[in-house]
């Protein structure tokens, strides 16, 4: 999808919104997290290509792992300015750091974008995913205990790693032995099956063990076409590219017109400070991440493209409404993860081109 129809069909969305306010709110969240994500998440892992994450894997490693909690720190910070508490501050961050480059892949894939580039951004989404939901779910528990011995975070803290790497480690086991299987078969079908099978398999079942079905579905993706690779016959390997094409393109109509959808106006007026603050938090984090790339060398019309694209889309939106009842300050975290979510979509189809473009006419000093 172009940026201007992700734009639209999210706008659609809204309206749809504005007639029955809040009715595909919940629906959002369950259809996202358990339908549409692990799909979506191993079309991307499928089609990264592992020799250029290799030769970009410190900025990669730097924007996923500690940009993940510098945008979470900054993000609170700027809430802690109008007093809302840093614990929730903290969550509210740990769901905005997310960054969604569905819609500005698409666009490096029609403009031509170096591919270098083009593996930063979707690396950087795919891993800082994983690592969010890490960091969401031992805030939250956090947030909702009361009164936690101090040893308890550091408890919290190890559980969530462990957490990411049984499920990097399921899935990458996975890969590979759903590639041993399949080696010698013939036809593409074999092949989609396995793909779907593992895709949804991985995420489900390490979820179900309290582990990151993210990571698990990440690694099952990058594993399965790594080890493939070397026995997969290119018309083969041609036909489930184009099944998962397709999926993530029908996938991601769905999501983007839910994200428009499952908006309440309301509550987002509801909460202007709040809202206002998270915006601010979400402009600066993003500025400086993509600024402190800057010693490695990377062009700066290369920092311009990382900059803008920063959006927020379906797993901050669903971490935000699967948040429990009792959480403090829910109905306006929920009310800025909206605001920032459908503001940086509709801003994206407007700073995302000419930023590639301008990569493109700078391609000569491009790495």
């Amino acid at each position: 999808m172009k940026l201007w129809q992700i734009a639209i069909v999210t706008l659609a969305g809204v309206g749809y919104g504005l007639v029955q306010p809040g009715k595909l709110t919940y629906a959002f969240g369950q259809i996202t997290l358990y339908v549409l994500l692990p799909g979506l998440i191993f079309e991307a892992a499928w089609h990264l290509n592992y020799r250029a994450m290799m030769r970009q894997w410190r900025a990669i490693a730097f924007l996923a792992l500690p940009g993940v909690l510098l945008t979470a720190l900054i993000i609170a910070g700027a809430l802690a300015v109008v007093r809302v508490p840093f614990p929730v501050a903290l969550l509210t961050g740990a769901i905005l750091s997310a960054t969604d480059p569905i819609a500005v892949v698409a666009a490096f894939k029609r403009l031509g974008a170096p591919r270098l580039l083009a593996t930063i951004v979707e690396s950087e989404s795919l891993l800082n995913d994983a690592v969010a939901v890490v960091l969401y779910r031992a805030v939250l528990v956090a947030v909702l205990a009361v009164n936690l011995p101090a040893g308890a975070y550091a408890r919290i803290a190890a559980a969530s790693l462990a957490g990411s790497v049984f499920g990097a480690f399921v899935g990458a086991f996975a890969g590979f032995c759903v590639a041993l299987l399949l080696r010698g078969s013939r036809g593409a079908f074999p092949q989609i099956v396995a793909t779907l099978a593992g895709a949804y398999g991985t995420y489900l079942a390490v979820d179900t063990l309290h582990g990151s079905g993210i990571f698990a579905t990440i690694a099952f993706g990058i594993a399965l076409r790594y080890f493939e690779r070397r026995w997969l016959a290119l018309s083969i390997a041609r036909d489930v590219d184009n099944f998962w094409n397709l999926a993530a393109s029908a996938a991601n109509v769905v999501v983007f017109f839910l994200v428009g959808a499952a908006l309440d106006i309301s509550i987002v007026a509801a909460a202007p400070v709040f809202v206002i603050a998270t915006f601010a938090g979400v402009a600066v984090a993003r500025f400086g991440l993509s600024s402190m790339l800057a010693p490695g060398g990377y062009p700066r019309e290369w920092l311009d493209v990382i900059r803008v694209a920063g959006m927020r889309g379906a797993l901050s939106l669903a971490l935000a409404i699967s948040l429990p009842p009792q959480t403090p300050y829910r109905e306006a975290i929920v009310a800025a993860t909206f605001a920032v979510a459908i503001a940086t979509i509709v801003s994206s189809a407007f700073t995302v081109p000419p930023a590639v473009a301008r990569v493109i006419g700078a391609a000569p000093r491009a790495m």
